[in-house]
C-alpha cells in the first residue's frame, strides 16, 4: 500500500514539473508561436522511364502538343482605298461593289450557263419553265475597296431613301405584280411590280418595288456554305474567289417569270452606302420545243399470189 502511494506521488510531482516548465517556456507579452510542416515534394519520374510488369504491354506517349493541321487563312474585312475612291468619284465613276456574277442557277444550285448575249452585250439565261430555278447575285469590293454591304431589306413607307444593299428590279412583273411590299410568306402572297424604264431613284414607288425583290433573297458570307455548287458537288460561288457576298431566291411559281425576256437590273451598296457599277442580265423563258411525231411509214403492200 505504502508502495503504491509513493509512486502515484512521484507521478504527481512529475507532472506538475512538466507543467510548471511550460508555462516557463511563453511569455505573456509574445503571441504563441506556431508550428507550420515543411512541404512534401514528390518526384514523378517520367513515364518513358516505367518499366512494365512482366506480361504488361507499356503505354505508349506522346511527347509535346500536337500541331493541328494547317486551314484556309481567316478572312479579312478589306481596307478602303480613299484616294483612288476620289479620284473615281471625279471621274465620275461609281466606285461601291462590283457585281461579280449575276445569273440564274439550277434548284440543286448548278451553274446555268448563258446562252449568249444580245446587240447590246447582255449575256441572256434560258430556262425551259418561269420558275424552279435560283437568281443568284454575288459581290465583290470595287474602287474603294469598301466591305459589301448584307441587308437584303430595309424600308419605310414615308421614307424612300431608305434602300437595302441589293438592289434589284425587273422589266417585267413578276406573277401577278402585287405592289404590297414583301409579300413573300403565306397567306399573303404576291408577285413582283416592274421599274420602267430602270431606275435607282430615291421615290417612294422604286424603293418599295426594290424592296418587294430584295427581302426574297437569302444572304451568304461563306464560299463553302453558299446556295451554289461546283462541278464536283461542293459548295462554292459561282463568281469564284473574288465574289465576298451571294445573295440567291428561288423563282417561286407566285412570282414566276412571264414568258419571253425579261431584263433584270441589278446593283450594290458598300458599308458606307456608296453604290457601284450597275449589271444587267436577261432571263429567257422559253419552253423547250415539242418533239413532233415521226409520220407513220405507209405500209408495203403484199404482192399477190398467182394461182396456177
Amino acid at each position: 500500500m505504502s508502495k503504491a502511494v509513493a509512486l502515484a506521488g512521484a507521478l504527481f510531482m512529475g507532472a506538475a514539473a512538466m507543467g510548471a516548465a511550460g508555462c516557463s517556456l511563453a511569455r505573456p507579452d509574445e503571441p504563441e508561436a506556431i508550428a507550420t510542416a515543411a512541404p512534401t515534394v514528390r518526384t514523378v519520374a517520367p513515364a518513358s522511364a516505367a518499366t512494365p510488369a512482366p506480361g504488361q504491354q507499356a503505354m505508349p506517349t506522346v511527347s509535346g502538343t500536337p500541331t493541328p493541321p494547317a486551314g484556309d487563312a481567316l478572312s479579312t474585312r478589306p481596307i478602303g482605298d480613299e484616294k483612288a475612291a476620289a479620284a473615281a468619284k471625279r471621274a465620275g465613276k461609281d466606285v461601291g461593289p462590283v457585281v461579280n456574277y449575276g445569273g440564274i442557277a439550277r434548284a440543286d444550285g448548278k451553274r446555268v450557263a448563258s446562252v449568249g448575249k444580245n446587240a447590246q452585250g447582255i449575256p441572256i439565261y434560258r430556262h425551259p419553265v418561269g420558275s424552279g430555278f435560283m437568281i443568284v447575285i454575288e459581290g465583290k469590293p470595287g474602287i474603294n475597296n469598301v466591305e459589301v454591304g448584307r441587308s437584303n431589306y430595309r424600308y419605310k413607307e414615308d421614307d424612300p431613301t431608305l434602300y437595302p444593299d441589293l438592289q434589284i428590279q425587273v422589266s417585267r412583273p413578276l406573277g401577278d405584280g402585287n405592289p404590297a411590299v414583301c409579300d413573300s410568306r403565306k397567306p399573303n402572297l404576291g408577285g413582283i411590280p416592274a421599274v420602267v424604264p430602270p431606275s435607282f431613284a430615291e421615290t417612294a414607288k422604286v424603293s418599295a418595288a426594290l424592296n418587294d425583290f430584295s427581302c426574297r433573297f437569302e444572304t451568304f458570307i461563306e464560299s463553302n456554305a453558299s446556295c451554289t455548287i461546283n462541278q464536283f458537288g461542293d459548295f462554292e460561288f459561282l463568281g469564284g474567289k473574288d465574289s465576298k457576298v451571294q445573295f440567291c431566291m428561288v423563282v417561286a411559281r407566285t412570282w414566276a417569270f412571264p414568258s419571253g425576256d425579261t431584263l433584270v437590273t441589278v446593283r450594290l451598296l458598300d458599308t458606307d452606302g456608296n453604290p457601284g457599277p450597275v449589271s444587267r442580265f436577261i432571263i429567257q423563258y422559253k419552253p423547250n420545243p415539242t418533239p413532233q411525231p415521226k409520220p407513220a411509214a405507209a405500209p408495203t403492200p403484199t404482192p399477190q399470189r398467182r394461182r396456177l
